[in-house]
């Protein structure tokens, strides 16, 4: 996850060049199986909007050793444009960089169509006193309770799923696990999340005191993902 700031005036080139040009390289990736997905999201609402960063570029990447060698196929791609009116770094900075290890427990509706049910997502960070008890809570109680909201239509919810922060471990970071919650519109994403009518899980209760602090949560629109295809069956 790399966090950028953007100033406001270039906010709009930058995403034309995002969009235009670097989702077509991250296509071509993802077609060579360097890349698993690509995605730019942009911040909705939040604190200190004057400095705080207001883009998220997600890439989930199949060997990070070679990891920064992909981003040099551009001008290739592009051989009729020039560098300097597809380059984005000098439109704005890099804020930071989160590296994560995803633990495949994303989860969708059936029938999800990406395009129209993804298009913002609450991107969350939980500093937990333990890492694997959180985890633990996750897969064995939230995972199935959002799964069976799911499936009785009681959530507005189109996708959720987790990850391990692998970097950075600092006290100005000090978050352990992230997950996210997908919504098609801003509406559903500000919104309550599950019905009225939903019954609980009588077994269920979050683990409160396994917390530090509160969690970072900032809600983006997604701009534009890349994602590979499904294994055929």
């Amino acid at each position: 996850h790399q966090y950028r700031r953007i100033d406001p005036a270039n906010m709009q080139e930058y995403l034309k060049r995002e969009t235009t040009y670097w989702s077509k390289l991250a296509e071509q990736e993802v077609k060579k199986g360097n890349l698993t997905f690509w995605a730019i999201l942009q911040r909705v609402g939040g604190e200190d909007i004057q400095n705080a960063p207001n883009i998220l570029i997600i890439n989930s990447f199949n060997n990070m050793d070679t990891a920064n060698e992909i981003w040099g196929g551009i001008e290739a791609l592009f051989p009729d444009v020039k560098m300097e009116d597809m380059a984005t770094w000098n439109l704005g900075k890099s804020v930071t960089t989160v590296y994560l290890r995803s633990l495949g427990n994303h989860i969708e509706p059936e029938n999800t169509n990406m395009e129209e049910d993804f298009k913002y997502v609450h991107i969350i960070y939980h500093d937990t006193k333990d890492a694997g008890k959180h985890l633990t809570f996750e897969a064995e109680k939230w995972k199935p309770m959002v799964k069976k909201a799911m499936d009785e239509g009681k959530t507005v919810m189109k996708g959720w799923g987790n990850a391990v922060v692998v970097s950075p471990e600092s006290p100005d970071f000090p978050y352990k696990t992230q997950s996210y919650d997908l919504f098609s519109s801003m509406t559903d994403a500000l919104g309550p999340g599950f019905s009225e009518d939903f019954t609980w899980p009588e077994d269920f209760a979050f683990p409160e005191d396994n917390y530090n602090g509160p969690r970072n949560s900032h809600l983006y629109r997604i701009v534009q993902a890349v994602t590979a295809p499904p294994p055929a069956e």
